[in-house]
């Protein structure tokens, strides 16, 4: 599943992922990712008075209007980033399963009860949400409505993980040399 398609369906959830990630933070971000977009949405505006509401507009119009899928990996990893804490606490759980999280087809639902059972503990619901979401942890839709009362948007749940990447084949020999060897 790609990012851009968990941004899209985002309802009231994307108004969490603005008001957890600092909006000078994700203006930084475009800056870096794309010099264009920061200048479109940008350049010549003060922050302070119309930071969220341009931030909100250039979501609107690059991810969910041109399926700009570079801004939506940058959304997630600073929401990664700001909620630190839930992610590992989620990644140590995910991976008592298997070291390779990514390799993970799906998570049990007794093993999934239990650890948001865990989670909410500590953290709220929509966060976990979020977490679930943008991680795409691979706990089964009725899992996550029974414990956090809200629907998967998607008809595919969990998704298939990412395709094996080919390992190297054979380290490319040196070409031969030509010439008589000296004496």
């Amino acid at each position: 599943m790609r990012g851009v398609e968990i941004v899209k369906s985002l309802g009231p959830e994307l108004d969490i992922i603005l008001k957890d990630v600092a909006i000078d933070h994700i203006v930084k971000g475009v800056q870096v990712l794309s010099r264009a977009l920061y200048i479109r949405y940008f350049k010549g505006y003060r922050l302070q008075v119309a930071g969220k509401r341009r931030v909100r507009e250039m979501i609107d119009k690059e991810i969910k209007g041109k399926d700009n899928e570079e801004l939506a990996q940058l959304l997630t990893t600073l929401w990664n980033r700001t909620n630190g804490r839930l992610y590992h606490a989620m990644y140590n759980k995910v991976r008592t399963i298997n070291e390779e999280v990514d390799k993970i087809v799906r998570i049990e639902d007794d093993a999934a009860r239990v650890f948001l059972d865990e989670l909410l503990g500590e953290y709220d619901k929509d966060r976990l949400y979020l977490c679930i979401l943008l991680n795409e942890v691979k706990f089964s839709r009725e899992v996550i409505k029974e414990k956090l009362d809200k629907d998967v948007p998607f008809e595919e749940w969990p998704p298939a993980p990412p395709p094996a990447e080919e390992e190297e084949e054979a380290a490319p020999q040196p070409a031969a040399t030509e010439g008589t060897p000296e004496a």
